[in-house]
């Protein structure tokens, strides 16, 4: 089991003194999905940001695998234990197929390229669009691109979504979360997602909510598969 912890935490952004976040606490393990919720602009991105190691805390800590985030490599642990997808499309000029291998190179893991192609098929993606331009692709297919992207990023032991009801607009967030959650349970890792919403909320197993810069656990419960 591999362990984020995160102990008094205070961000705020640079030229500002208010608090995005406050004393923040909580701990987020492997083999497990959390649902984070809260407002427009009450932290959600920016904890996923910290997770991801965009940022360090302003104040206080947060450590993965017992080691402070503000003291490793943070390129590295991004390339090689994260898997991020923000609202902002990360996919690259190129084909779905090229998007695989750049994502396998940064991470340093090893995946022929029929596992690649593979795994592009396995969400729906056509033969003929392997090597198709993504800016070619439809929205949905983007984001089936982006899902596959997830997926087949072995190494990574957290996949972070930034509102799944956005980024899998078109291809059906539940479907994608439904395939990330059996993902992240089979494979062990850690599944965090934020959210305005409730529709994602069965595919967690912890339900997490910020308020004033405060996050607060609201419950374990039982996801559905």
């Amino acid at each position: 089991m591999t362990e984020w912890v995160l102990d008094q935490v205070d961000y705020c952004y640079k030229q500002s003194e208010v608090k995005t976040l406050d004393g923040v606490r909580g701990s987020f393990q492997t083999g497990r999905s959390y649902q984070i919720s809260g407002a427009p602009g009450s932290g959600k991105t920016t904890i996923l940001a910290l997770f991801a190691g965009l940022v360090v805390c302003s104040k206080g800590s947060l450590t993965f695998a017992g080691h402070e985030l503000a003291e490793i490599d943070r390129n590295t642990y991004r390339g090689r234990e994260t898997a991020c997808l923000f609202q902002k499309s990360s996919l690259l000029k190129d084909s779905p197929l090229a998007n695989l291998e750049m994502e396998m190179l940064l991470s340093g893991g090893k995946s022929t390229k029929e596992a690649l192609k593979k795994g592009l098929l396995s969400v729906g993606l056509a033969e003929n669009q392997l090597k198709t331009s993504v800016s070619k692709l439809t929205l949905k297919d983007r984001q089936l691109t982006a899902l596959a992207k997830l997926l087949m990023k072995k190494s990574a032991k957290l996949i972070l979504v930034d509102e799944p009801e956005k980024v899998f607009s078109e291809c059906g967030a539940d479907y994608a979360m439904k395939r990330l959650r059996e993902h992240c349970l089979q494979q062990k890792k850690c599944l965090i997602f934020t959210t305005q919403s409730i529709q994602s909320v069965k595919f967690a197993d912890e339900l997490w909510g910020f308020n004033e810069g405060k996050l607060l656990f609201i419950k374990d419960q039982d996801p559905v598969l």
